[in-house]
């Protein structure tokens, strides 16, 4: 099942158990953060402990733990950790847990799973800093899909300088993505059927759960189709596409990112332009309609963000990088100590003046630069001081 393959976060969440009451997982609806600390979680914990999963889907433990959250807390008092899912569902909870961990602050006491954002928008307190650890669960990345240990590259892009997957397995999971419940269903028309229901699920129900914001389920399918297929998918380019007001657009981005549906990314203070929006998953762009290029772009950013979660780096930043003429580079890795650029060239023949983005870029950074390309070639080879390697080397 595919259900069953490791996720590459279970180390880190082990960790983290280990030393903080509270660890909170959030991603994207379906993303497997259940199955996580239900099925694989337990097979890793101590025999002296016992875990119990609840969620508040469940109407009656939901109202319970509303009217009554001290004693709902007590009752699970023998459990180590007690899993709740759907937290910010009951908001009280969370002052609740803080006093108990106050009292009494044992590692791994609760682990807190959520499809929304803990933040201001949901109107969940912030009652647990300094006692919540937080991870980000994404779809799976390429290398979870085929049952591959994490990355081990120490190379600041991630890449790997023999690719560990094949071009068909890349070109495979382009159109299939990382959805742990849709991927590997053998039946395209039932993939798709699925991926349809989880963005109706969403524009339908789940941005009208935010407190106090209203919004416009037709407007928020469409937001994610120009997300899509726009060259450059930033709030204002959005609102011109459909001709909406801005205010309104951000409004709606804003619900998509805390929902993890949609993810953002900066442009560098190098460059230019204004913050982008990429959708969790290939093949979320690809049913969208995404040309060949943001799919690339879609996995790409995908596996950065999910290894990088994952190996709990907080050294490295990511932006992207565009010219005042629109040239872009897809992403800027900077540390206190150096900086990366890496483009994706799309088309089987690279013209060598595509270069010369990077090459210029070089002449502006003031820290020491590394410049790379994801192409179609088969293997790795420099250009004009620019290491160009195939889009697979990456996983």
């Amino acid at each position: 099942m595919p259900h069953s393959r490791k996720r590459h976060v279970l180390n880190l969440l082990l960790k983290k158990l280990s030393f903080s009451p509270i660890v909170s997982i959030q991603g994207p609806r379906q993303s497997g953060k259940s199955f996580l600390v239900r099925e694989l979680l337990p097979k890793s914990l101590s025999k002296k402990s016992e875990s119990k999963y609840m969620s508040f889907d469940a109407q009656a433990i939901k109202d319970f733990a509303s009217t009554n959250p001290d004693t709902f807390l007590e009752q699970q008092n023998r459990f180590s950790p007690v899993i709740l899912d759907e937290a910010q569902k009951v908001s009280g909870i969370f002052d609740a847990i803080k006093l108990r961990v106050d009292n009494e602050r044992r590692p791994g006491s609760y682990i807190l799973l959520g499809s929304t954002e803990f933040s201001h928008l949901t109107k969940v307190r912030e009652s647990l800093t300094g006692r919540m650890s937080r991870l980000r669960l994404y779809p799976m990345n390429m290398a979870e899909t085929m049952e591959l240990p994490p990355n081990s590259s120490r190379d600041l892009c991630l890449v790997q300088e023999k690719p560990r997957v094949s071009r068909s397995d890349y070109l495979h999971f382009l159109e299939r993505g990382g959805f742990p419940g849709i991927f590997a269903v053998r039946s395209q028309g039932e993939r798709e059927s699925l991926i349809k229901d989880w963005i109706d699920l969403i524009v339908q129900r789940d941005i009208h759960q935010i407190p106090g914001i209203k919004l416009d389920s037709e407007l928020c399918g469409r937001i994610l189709y120009q997300i899509a297929v726009l060259e450059t998918p930033s709030a204002g380019d959005i609102a011109k596409a459909l001709r909406k007001n801005p205010r309104s657009i951000k409004k709606h981005l804003e619900v998509l990112e805390t929902l993890f549906v949609i993810k953002s990314l900066s442009p560098h203070t190098l460059g230019f332009g204004k913050k982008m929006y990429f959708l969790c998953d290939p093949f979320l762009a690809h049913i969208l309609g995404s040309s060949f290029l943001r799919k690339l772009e879609t996995a790409f950013l995908l596996e950065q963000w999910s290894q990088r979660s994952y190996r709990d780096d907080r050294e490295s930043q990511l932006f992207f990088y565009q010219t005042n003429r629109g040239s872009r580079i897809q992403l800027l890795i900077e540390t206190h100590k150096q900086l990366a650029a890496v483009k994706i060239y799309p088309e089987e023949k690279i013209d060598e003046r595509e270069l010369e983005v990077l090459i210029a870029l070089q002449k502006k950074s003031l820290k020491p630069i590394r410049l790379m390309g994801l192409t179609s070639l088969q293997d790795s080879h420099q250009i004009k001081g620019v290491r160009l390697y195939p889009w697979e080397s990456i996983c």
